[in-house]
């Protein structure tokens, strides 16, 4: 949080990037360990979790029907799934799949930080882009 009260929005992207940047390198372990006999690929906690982590601010359950929210967490944590002969849990469609869109959301919190920028840059009479 900023001294006015609002987001720091770039200390968020920065942290989002960083979220993002930690997930490939698990998920890149996770192929790399493909062939690893009983091996159970790892992935990281949400990012919603580390936001409410950093801002003290946590969803609340207000219903028993509704679902828990996360934990705030950043490790690395195992994850479940089927395994193969030899009791390896990855599926390198599932990884690949969760690597395109950690490249996706990478690539979407990049621009959005470069307009951002752009707006300071029109705010300080530098014309923007």
């Amino acid at each position: 949080m900023n001294q006015t009260g609002g987001t720091d929005l770039l200390n968020l992207a920065e942290r989002r990037m960083s979220w993002l940047q930690n997930r490939e390198s698990v998920l890149a372990g996770n192929v790399a360990n493909a062939n690893t006999p009983h091996y159970s690929p790892k992935d990281v906690s949400p990012f919603q979790g580390v936001l409410n982590a950093a801002h003290g601010v946590a969803l609340r359950r207000t219903n028993p029907g509704h679902m828990l929210g996360p934990t705030g967490e950043t490790h690395a944590h195992r994850q479940g799934g089927r395994a193969s002969l030899d009791g390896n849990r990855v599926v390198l469609e599932d990884e690949l799949g969760k690597i395109a869109q950690t490249s996706d959301q990478q690539r979407f919190a990049t621009t959005v930080y470069g307009r951002y920028m752009g707006l300071y840059g029109m705010a300080l009479g530098g014309g923007g882009q």
